[in-house]
């Protein structure tokens, strides 16, 4: 097997999350819905960078679902600068509708000029090589795994459906990507959740102050509490973002696979060669 080459500039450099993001669907999932059974797919984003995903449940593989979903996610995570996807039919179309919706609804020419800026860079893969988008593949299986465990073989309502799939989402945006520390049982961990939102638990904390604190102020104006929560929450986004510099990228240079899993396709390579040769 071929050493692996380098990973990808966008891969390993800082971004806001979702600049860059890979795009996938998973399904069908039977929903039952009035009483009749019908399908349902997920369409899947994943960041490149921090490896966090973003889903959403369409109901069919038309182009029109899939740009709601678009726009659905372009509210929550806003505008990427790049999509990487595969070759199918639904996201080919849906590039060429964004494109004619960039070049072409905004006559202004210095618009124009602002929106091709801001706009999308759309790449699909090479056709027959879905190794190409391994990056998001590999998280489309843990979802799946996740559907599996979540439901089994129970059949559930749209609601329920979409209720189970965001936390899908908020435990596979939790999963570690790194131990940070050198002792093996270090429960230091640094997740995507983390780059997402800087509080990664529910509800709202109780704050007990202080009145022997020198820095307690309780005459502070809304403005300056505003400001400290800030630069704080600044503050705590950097030491993310160093700890994905100096331990996570670090680690993806330890790649353990070396050889392939099967012998498929050295066994027909070389049958060939034979063939070739005689």
């Amino acid at each position: 097997m071929p050493d692996m080459p380098p990973f990808p500039k966008s891969r390993v450099s800082q971004s806001t999350p979702f600049s860059s993001t890979g795009l996938d669907y998973l399904g069908p999932l039977i929903t039952k819905s009035n009483g009749e059974n019908s399908k349902r797919w997920i369409c899947l984003f994943t960041c490149l960078v921090t490896r966090a995903i973003h889903l959403e449940v369409i109901n069919d593989m038309t182009t029109e679902e899939f740009l709601y979903a678009f726009r659905r996610f372009i509210s929550a995570r806003g505008t990427p600068s790049t999509i990487i996807s595969d070759n199918a039919t639904q996201f080919k179309l849906g590039s060429e509708t964004l494109k004619s919706v960039w070049n072409h609804v905004i006559k202004s020419e210095d618009v124009q000029n602002f929106t091709m800026n801001k706009g999308l860079c759309w790449k699909f893969i090479t056709e027959l090589a879905p190794w190409m988008g391994g990056f998001y593949e590999r998280l489309v299986g843990v979802v799946k795994r996740s559907l599996r465990k979540s439901l089994n073989k129970r059949l559930i309502t749209d609601v329920q459906m979409r209720t189970i799939i965001k936390e899908i989402e908020a435990v596979v945006n939790s999963r570690p990507l790194i131990y940070v520390g050198e002792d093996i049982n270090s429960k230091i961990t640094l997740t995507p959740s983390h780059f997402l939102m800087l509080n990664p638990t529910t509800g709202i904390p109780d704050v007990d102050f202080d009145l022997d604190d020198p820095d307690y102020s309780p005459l502070e104006s809304s403005k300056e509490k505003l400001l400290k929560a800030w630069k704080k929450g600044q503050k705590l986004l950097d030491s993310f973002w160093n700890l994905w510099r100096n331990e996570y990228l670090l680690s993806l240079r330890e790649r353990t696979q070396t050889k392939l899993k099967s012998c498929e396709y050295s066994h027909h390579f070389y049958h060939k060669l034979e063939m070739l040769c005689l």
